[in-house]
This record gives structure tokens, C-alpha cells and sequence, in this order.
């Protein structure tokens, strides 16, 4: 009976086990010791890939959330950081702190992109950011391509729209706009450059129409501007003339004694700090010559490239030069090269048949590569860019027709090859940026970029890209 009474009997404070330490000579205090059962050496295992926020990220952060936090009802501002230094990252790391500790986690935060690849890429780094400085769980909401959300599944989170879905739903369904609409506080478009379209702008005003609580606009962009002067001013006024920018001098506080501070070059150009840094890679340019063009050439050429304006070469420019023969060759050639040193390279064709051609000429040489164009099978080419982004795949050229140019992040890129000629600064930094990614950021010290003589180099450095419009902005 004893035996069977101490067996029902759990361990811990009572008669029993003060009566079976007294037998031990145990004193009673045992039970007010902590028993640590860990062993003395543990293997610790760590998440996915993590970066924190890098100084001037945080910076910018804290800007951006200083002014959402103001006294005015609603605020928009642009948030200019060049491609390659983690301008997605660094807007969630934002969004996700006001939602969580000024918004206690109510309403909507909606994020506007225009292409798949954007909205995947944003939702992805939602992800990763919110799994490290989230707070419990979170609905998140996808509306582009083929999803979508009834306005009964709706609660407080964060909403992923492509625009031509925002555009759809606001002409068929005002009911889930309009609910959108009031219960949104923030506003993020991806790529704001894009915004100053008249449909677009009418779009974004709506959504930020007032609805009793705070609402804030916020654009991001490497290039924040538009091709033509009246264009800008009223780009300016849907982000009531307030552009966040890397304050150079504020970094050099904090990261440099204060001799050094006083003697840093406060003007040096912001792309040139960010490679010094290792945070952009170093640009190696080198012009494609295919040989040929006399200066009667170049004028024609140079005519082809402006019969659209100030927008961009014309299609009918691009079909020309696209079944150039000598051009491809050489184009060829030197992708050929390429692939027998092993340097991963994105090419940008002048069309999606100039893609293809391309594609066709390197497989007949036995070289693998991968050709992306807008149309094709999703699966197939997540398959083609996953095989890409692999470095133990000797699939070493992939190559695309005004896909990739956005939202496509592969640190392995060693090499960007423009073939395709263009008058946008938009597009030509954009093509650019994808091999920008320094060590700092996990890709390459240096890459390479072959543009072709009769891109006429109009952009000669990736700082005049980024910087083309900064005389727009007070």
C-alpha cells in the first residue's frame, strides 16, 4: 500500500518526497533548484539567409517612418535608392514596424507592383522579414494573375495587388475596392516611377482617398521621373514633392572618426560610395563592335532610335538590327566566349524572336542557356531561372526580352549584355542593375557589360542613370 501510494504520488513539493529526502538526507532546498538538463555543448542551427538592415537602409527606414508618424492626415513621399541596394528589404523592415507598433496590427497595408515577377519577389521578402521581426502570425493576400480574394476573407494584413488587377477590380468590383480603399493605411508602389501614368495616378488617388484614420503613400524607385518635363511636375505633385535620398554626410558620421568625416568627399557620386563599399558591384563597360557603320549608318541609326519621340526606339528600329547578321555573330561570339569562361550572363534581345534566335544559334553550338520570354509557361520558367541561379549547373546564359528587367535578383550575375538599344534611362539602368549587386549584398566585386556599338552608349556611366532625375526634385 505505501509502495503504490508513493507510485501515485508526482515528484516535487509535498509530504512524500519531503519524507523520501529526509530518508536521503537530502535537504529540502532541492526543490528550489533550477535543473538544467541542456548539455554542455550544443550545435545551434539558423534560419533561412538573413540581412540585417545595412546603415543608410536603416536610415531611411527611420525618415520614412518619422513622417508617416507626423501630424498630417495623409502623407506621400518617393524613397529613391539605387538598384542593387535593397530597397524591398528595407520597405518591409518599414511597414512591418508601423504595422505592428503604431497600427497595433489593424488595417491594410497594400503593396502595387506591375509585373509578376515584382509581386513575388515582394511577397517573398514579406516573408523572410516578417518570420525574423514579425509578431505571431499574420494574413497576407494574394491579388494578381490567377489569384484572388472575396471580400468576405478579408481581415487586417498585408495585400500584394498587381496594378492591372487593381485597375480590373475598380471597374467590376467596386464593392472589394472601395473596402480596400477605407481600410487601407498604407500604400506602397513598387517601381513609382510607373505611377505618373494617367490611369495608374487616378488609381493610387483613389486608394488614398480619406476614410477617418491615416493613410500613407509611398513610392520606391531607382529613377524617379518621368521622359517629359510636364510628366515630372505632375509625378512631383502625386508625391507632394517629398523624395527620400542616401544622405552621404550623415553616413560618414557614423561610420568615420571625425577627422576623417571632415575630410571625406561629401560630393563623391553616391553609385561610386555604394562600390567603394562593396555594396554595388564595380561596372567593367565594354562596346560590342561589329564593324561597318559609317557615319551615314550612325545618323540613319541615330534617326531610327528618335522617330518615337522621347520615349523609346521604335519596334520597327529593333526588327532591323535584330536580323542584322554581322551584329548577331558577333553577339554570338562573344556569348560563346562567355560560356567557355564560365561567367553566368543575362543577355537583353532587342524582340522575343531576336531571343529566340539567339537561343536556337547557342544550342546548335552545344551551348546550354535558357530563353524567358512573357508568355511562356510559368513552371518552365521557374525551371529555366532556378537552373540559372544554380551554380553547380553549367547553364551559364540566360536570355530575355523585357522580363527579367525587374523583380529578378540572381547574385551569380557576372556579365549583363545589351543587346537591345534604348532611349529610356528607366530601362537602361534597369537592365543595368541586375549585375549591380556587390559582395556586400551577396553577389560579385565586378561585372561585366557589353553594350553594342549602336546602343551609342547614350548613358555613359550607371550614375547618370541613377541621377538623370534629380533636378526634378527640390
Amino acid at each position: 500500500m505505501v509502495v503504490e501510494h508513493i507510485e501515485k504520488t508526482s515528484w516535487g513539493k509535498n509530504d512524500i518526497s519531503y519524507k523520501l529526502l529526509d530518508d536521503l538526507e537530502i535537504d529540502h532546498a532541492y526543490f528550489d533548484k533550477e535543473i538544467d538538463d541542456r548539455e554542455a555543448v550544443e550545435t545551434i542551427n539558423s534560419y533561412d539567409k538573413f540581412y540585417e538592415l545595412l546603415d543608410y537602409q536603416f536610415i531611411i527606414r527611420q525618415k520614412i517612418l518619422t513622417y508617416i508618424n507626423s501630424n498630417n492626415d495623409q502623407v506621400r513621399m518617393i524613397v529613391r535608392m539605387p538598384t542593387g541596394t535593397g530597397k524591398t528589404k528595407m520597405a518591409m523592415h518599414t511597414i512591418i514596424n508601423q504595422f505592428i507598433f503604431k497600427q497595433k496590427k489593424s488595417g491594410l497595408i497594400i503593396w502595387i507592383a506591375h509585373t509578376k515577377e515584382l509581386l513575388d519577389q515582394a511577397y517573398d521578402t514579406f516573408c523572410n522579414v516578417w518570420k525574423h521581426i514579425g509578431e505571431k502570425s499574420i494574413k497576407t493576400y494574394k491579388l494578381w494573375n490567377q489569384f484572388d480574394v472575396d471580400i468576405g476573407e478579408f481581415e487586417d494584413g498585408f495585400v500584394f495587388v498587381g496594378i492591372q488587377k487593381l485597375i480590373s477590380i475598380r471597374k467590376s468590383n467596386y464593392d472589394l475596392f472601395d473596402f480596400l480603399s477605407k481600410k487601407c493605411r498604407i500604400v506602397v508602389v513598387d517601381e513609382a516611377h510607373r505611377a505618373g501614368a494617367s490611369e495608374t495616378k487616378k488609381l493610387i488617388n483613389s486608394l488614398m482617398e480619406y476614410s477617418g484614420d491615416k493613410k500613407a503613400l509611398i513610392g520606391l524607385s531607382a529613377t524617379p521621373g518621368r521622359m517629359e518635363d510636364t510628366e515630372n511636375e505632375i509625378f512631383k505633385l502625386m508625391f507632394d514633392n517629398k523624395i527620400i535620398d542616401i544622405d552621404i554626410n550623415i553616413l560618414n558620421q557614423l561610420n568615420l572618426s571625425k577627422t576623417e568625416a571632415d575630410n571625406a568627399d561629401s560630393e563623391i557620386d553616391i553609385i561610386q560610395y555604394f562600390q567603394d563599399r562593396g555594396i554595388l558591384s564595380k561596372i567593367n563597360r565594354t562596346p560590342l563592335i561589329y564593324g561597318g557603320l559609317t557615319d551615314a549608318d550612325i545618323k540613319a541609326l541615330k534617326i531610327g532610335m528618335t522617330d518615337n519621340g522621347y520615349r523609346d526606339v521604335t519596334t520597327e528600329f529593333l526588327k532591323t538590327i535584330a536580323v542584322n547578321k554581322k551584329r548577331n555573330m558577333e553577339i554570338i561570339k562573344k556569348l560563346i566566349d562567355l560560356n567557355n569562361e564560365h561567367i553566368p550572363t543575362i543577355v537583353f534581345a532587342c524582340s522575343v524572336e531576336h531571343g529566340k534566335m539567339l537561343s536556337a544559334m547557342l544550342t546548335i553550338q552545344g551551348i546550354k542557356n535558357g530563353h524567358i520570354f512573357g508568355d511562356m509557361d510559368p513552371i518552365d520558367r521557374r525551371n529555366i531561372i532556378a537552373r540559372f541561379k544554380d551554380e553547380t549547373d553549367d547553364l551559364n546564359i540566360l536570355i530575355n526580352y523585357e522580363v527579367l528587367t525587374t523583380g529578378f535578383d540572381a547574385t551569380n550575375i557576372q556579365c549583363v549584355f545589351i543587346t537591345r538599344p534604348t532611349n529610356s534611362v528607366v530601362l537602361y539602368s534597369q537592365m543595368l542593375g541586375r549585375g549591380l549587386r556587390g559582395p556586400q549584398m551577396g553577389g560579385n566585386e565586378y561585372c561585366e557589360l557589353i553594350d553594342i556599338e549602336d546602343n551609342l552608349e547614350k548613358y555613359t556611366s550607371e550614375s547618370e542613370a541613377f541621377n538623370y532625375f534629380s533636378d526634378y526634385w527640390n
